[in-house]
């Protein structure tokens, strides 16, 4: 079975120089070979195994979503914002979709893309490097939905251009409301970035379309914590 070894090694040496720029150390003489690699912890948080959830299966195989999703994906591979959260997060509607009757995710028609990727380049340049690992619980709200989860009327969820999300790594509320707000304080303007901060380590993040602005859990300037 040595030529079993011997193509598993070359296999692995390949992947370790693709993926983690980097060649597996070779065994010792004498020794039976043993590929190591050490991964740097931002390629596991990219290439990390995240498992699907059976309810977005069971979407994807409704109508043409499948299609879509697989074209909204190679998008987002050519404008390097895969890994940043799983797809079926981007594409959750809203925490209070079962009650308000709609789907749990949906993906709108490709001329409100732009507003996504622009929203998730800020995520993935800006934010996972401050806050650590995020969550997003919806992005896209048709009219109905975002009336009943209690957006407002010009939410830009609307529009696939806003985000809500949990910064799950964030030791604490308090750090995360430091993190941001200066974040917010420094960048909000040139990036035209609205910040909302609600209950818990839950935020929301628009950019480019409704310009700097922020708001707290009822959705006024005055109860931002930022203000």
């Amino acid at each position: 079975m040595l030529w079993v070894e011997a193509m598993l090694e070359f296999m692995w040496t390949i992947i370790a120089t693709l993926v983690f720029g980097q060649t597996p150390a070779a065994a010792p003489e004498g020794q039976p070979s043993v590929v190591t690699v050490s991964i740097p912890e931002t390629a596991m948080a990219t290439v990390a195994v995240v498992p699907v959830p059976p309810i977005y299966s069971a979407w994807l195989g409704e109508g043409d979503n499948a299609q879509r999703v697989a074209m909204f994906e190679r998008e987002l591979a050519a404008r390097g914002l895969t890994g940043i959260v799983p797809t079926h997060e981007i594409l959750r509607t809203a925490i209070d979709w079962e009650r308000c009757g709609a789907s749990p995710f949906e993906l709108p028609e490709q001329s409100y893309w732009r507003g996504a990727f622009d929203s998730l380049g800020v995520i993935k340049s800006d934010l996972v490097p401050l806050l650590g690992t995020v969550e997003i619980v919806s992005g896209y709200r048709h009219a109905a939905l975002n009336q009943c989860a209690g957006g407002a009327p010009s939410s830009v969820h609307r529009e696939f251009g806003a985000f809500d999300a949990f910064a799950t790594a964030a030791p604490s509320r308090e750090e995360m409301i430091a993190k941001l707000c200066d974040w917010h304080a420094k960048r909000g303007t040139p990036l035209r970035a609205g910040l909302g901060i609600y209950q818990g380590k839950k935020f929301h993040i628009d950019v480019g379309m409704r310009g700097h602005r922020h708001w707290g859990s009822d959705y006024r300037a005055a109860s931002s914590p930022c203000a």
